[in-house]
């Protein structure tokens, strides 16, 4: 692994804690906010299940370190793929807070999820988990970051059908509800039998989806 992209890696993944807030200095509108600005979408998960970046953005920066200062393969093989999947994430935050457009931020979702995939699918081939806090970070990290993706392709799905049609944030709610659920099961399916088993995965995208029913539920 070449310094420059240890450097990139290091550099992007501590800006994934600092983009989020280019809101609060007047540059671009929050992402929260663009959101929910006519109403509050069906599809969208509550409030508190996007805590779960906090743990990818932690984890990314640990191994983003460890690469730098102590790397060994595993760390070496993640590396690249990690580092462009954080840049990916990167702009995908700035379009968002930015500009807005529904079909830009569909497809930005794109790249990040192939290089979180392909991350998954190295490590997998890999085959090799001892317990270590390393493997530990290793699988947490990528499979969270992935499954995630997985996520939040399926949530924009909705919401770039209603772009596509002209219909508002309440309009055909259970239409929603099956055109969030069945890209899921299809991406976690294609990420199980072709991409990985990282268990970590199945957690995040679980997690989405929860979120995602409490919030047809409740309200």
């Amino acid at each position: 692994m070449t310094l420059p992209i240890k450097l990139l890696f290091l550099i992007v993944a501590i800006a994934q804690f600092f983009v989020p807030v280019l809101p609060q200095l007047g540059i671009g509108e929050s992402i929260g906010d663009r959101a929910t600005a006519y109403g509050i979408p069906p599809e969208l998960p509550i409030g508190v299940f996007f805590s779960i970046w906090s743990i990818i953005f932690a984890g990314l920066l640990i191994l983003a370190i460890v690469n730098l200062r102590a790397p060994d393969a595993a760390s070496e093989r993640l590396a690249a793929p990690l580092a462009f999947a954080a840049l990916g994430n990167m702009v995908w935050m700035v379009s968002a807070q930015s500009i807005g457009q529904v079909w830009l931020d569909f497809l930005l979702l794109f790249p990040i999820a192939f290089f979180t995939w392909e991350a998954a699918y190295r490590q997998d081939r890999a085959g090799r988990f001892d317990g270590t806090w390393r493997t530990i970070l290793y699988g947490l990290t990528v499979g969270l970051f992935a499954g995630w993706l997985t996520v939040a392709i399926s949530i924009s799905v909705p919401d770039l059908g209603r772009w596509l049609l002209g219909r508002g944030v309440t309009d055909a709610v259970w239409q929603s509800l099956w055109m969030t659920l069945i890209p899921a099961a299809c991406l976690a399916f294609v990420f199980a039998k072709y991409v990985s088993r990282n268990g970590w995965y199945f957690v995040a995208h679980a997690w989405g989806l929860t979120g995602n029913g409490i919030n047809k539920w409740t309200r």
